[in-house]
């Protein structure tokens, strides 16, 4: 995918992806000391995000990379920015 084709896949927030859909993390819209906190988790632009379930309140549960799986309450979820299949 080139640069432009990117540049055309619309934002959405990871919140609103259903579970199996890979994607991958544009930004974070969050406070400084968040985004330090779910950049030690493996929240960084370029990551490979995989929705693998969800919680009973609108959490997730989210595959990191394929290296790790993480839990976000439904306001992390929120603060991230995903694009395109990764």
């Amino acid at each position: 995918m080139t640069a432009s084709n990117e540049a055309a896949i619309p934002e959405r927030s990871l919140d609103g992806c259903p579970v199996g859909t890979v994607s991958v993390l544009r930004r974070v819209e969050a406070t400084r000391l968040r985004r330090r906190r779910l950049a030690e988790l493996g929240f960084v632009p370029g990551a490979r995000l995989e929705v693998i379930g969800r919680g009973g309140v609108g959490g997730l549960i989210v595959a990191v990379d394929a290296d790790s799986r993480v839990a976000l309450d439904a306001a992390g979820a929120r603060e991230l920015r995903v694009g395109g299949p990764a």
